[in-house]
């Protein structure tokens, strides 16, 4: 028998959500069947499974440790680390927050490569902290409230507890939030302009497809404003604000209205980016999320641009003036 007491990073929640995220390995129907025949209780008694459980209550749990450990799935935060990594590069926390300013290369979250995401780092470093303790957390392991694509630079919220990650994500799902990037282009682009229409993606490619008008009832409308700050030959720096939030939406929808970002692999200039390459260095595109804002929570976060980005910007002739804006 085990006995787990609810915490109030569990709080709040169906019990038959808790359990399934306790043991995900286990079925839905041998969950309800264990909570009909009392080998689960809940403060003592037979509990339904739309019960909600709060801060405080006392589940048992009638199996051998063997055989819960063979329900929950491997724990994300015991994957080892190069300790060679570079450290991470923290903008803000408090008890209730990591803001973190992601680097190129680094995927935001892991993928089916095994590679160390920027999340693994995170948790690690919360565990070393003493902010996070996957023995006393059963359920909630500390997530990315948004995402980056892997060689896209910028801001990435961590919330550190399973409250105030529903309320992020809650205001991210609500529109409560304000997205700032900056893009370096090819083309001029004029003085502001707005891109709405729809993106179609292949998972199998990882590609994603724009048009106007919507051409299924699974693509997802898709907006965002730009403001061209400055144009320097060939090449356009825009403040762009990201009104909906898009797997790759910001680089096809630049691309495919003639604008592709310097140094994007899958939706950029080839020549271009190989001279871009040779002569300076640029190995993936330069679109940096530099402002995120929490409207509902007045918290503003800034993240300071990659050195590849300001050496960038100094080679081809662009004022560096708007720093003082971002």
């Amino acid at each position: 028998m085990k006995e787990i007491i609810i915490t109030e990073n569990e709080s709040s929640q169906r019990l038959d959500r808790f359990l399934k995220k306790l043991m995900p390995q286990a079925s839905t129907g041998f969950l309800q069947k264990m909570l009909r025949k009392k080998r689960i209780k809940l403060n003592g008694q037979k509990s339904e499974p739309a019960t909600k459980i709060e801060t405080g209550d006392v589940l048992h749990l009638y199996f051998s440790e063997e055989t819960i450990a063979n329900f929950r799935s491997p724990d994300a935060a015991k994957k080892n680390l190069s300790k060679t990594s570079s450290p991470l590069d923290i903008i803000f926390e408090d008890a209730n927050l990591l803001v973190l300013n992601k680097p190129a290369g680094m995927l935001t979250q892991p993928d089916k490569t095994g590679a160390a995401s920027l999340v693994d780092y995170a948790i690690d470093y919360l565990i070393k902290k003493g902010d996070y303790d996957p023995k006393v957390n059963l359920t909630f392991t500390p997530a990315c409230a948004n995402r980056l694509d892997k060689n896209t630079t910028g801001i990435i919220l961590v919330p550190k507890n399973y409250k105030f990650l529903q309320e992020v994500t809650k205001a991210i799902r609500e529109d409560q939030t304000r997205k700032v990037y900056y893009a370096l282009v090819l083309g001029k682009p004029k003085e502001a302009g707005e891109i709405i229409g729809y993106l179609k993606k292949d998972p199998v490619k990882n590609m994603v497809t724009f048009s106007e008008k919507q051409t299924s009832a699974t693509d997802k409308k898709s907006v965002l404003s730009y403001q061209t700050i400055e144009s320097r030959g060939d090449y356009s720096l825009l403040k762009i604000a990201l009104m909906t939030g898009r797997s790759h939406q910001i680089r096809v929808q630049l691309s495919t209205v003639g604008y592709p970002i310097l140094g994007d692999p899958k939706y950029g200039n080839r020549q271009v980016n190989s001279r871009l390459y040779e002569n300076f260095g640029v190995k993936s595109q330069l679109l940096h999320s530099a402002n995120f804002t929490l409207t509902t929570m007045d918290q503003t976060f800034v993240a300071p641009f990659p050195p590849i980005f300001l050496k960038s910007l100094k080679n081809f002739g662009f004022d560096d003036a708007f720093l003082t804006e971002v």
